[in-house]
């Protein structure tokens, strides 16, 4: 039996293998690695070397987000939770908000706050944590 591919809640299966105990069929050609072998983004990649996560998934670092709104705590659009959401359903994978505002915040930081200095130092001039940020950014699901 192989080994089973994993990149945060996505557990790869693959049309094709023996062990189906994963969580996210990927329809694609079969992951045989990883495309860094440390550090957060672990996307497993095909023979091919080509990536195996949809691009249409907030946990993909280079997101093609479609629907956006604005937070007043990062003083900027971010990725809509509903549109982020709505990914994880149609893959029929159970994740929590929080865990989904995670990935949102992980997104963000990587996609704007890196280009914004200015917003990001006031980001850790007013918070203490990352989990201060994200209860200041999302009340509602945080708390």
């Amino acid at each position: 039996m192989g080994e089973k591919f994993v990149y945060g809640p996505p557990i790869y299966n693959h049309f094709g293998d023996d062990d189906d105990s994963g969580n996210y069929w990927w329809p694609g050609s079969k992951p045989v690695g990883y495309e860094q072998e440390s550090g957060p983004y672990r996307i497993p990649v095909d023979a091919k070397g080509f990536q195996c996560l949809d691009g249409e998934s907030i946990l993909h670092p280079n997101c093609r987000v479609e629907e956006f709104e604005y937070n007043e705590v990062f003083d900027h659009d971010i990725p809509k939770l509903e549109w982020c959401r709505k990914w994880f359903e149609e893959n029929f994978l159970i994740v929590s908000d929080k865990l989904i505002i995670k990935y949102i915040f992980r997104w963000h930081v990587q996609n704007t706050l890196c280009n914004d200095n200015n917003n990001w130092k006031h980001l850790l001039e007013k918070y203490k944590s990352v989990e201060e940020i994200m209860e200041a950014a999302w009340p509602d699901v945080m708390t």
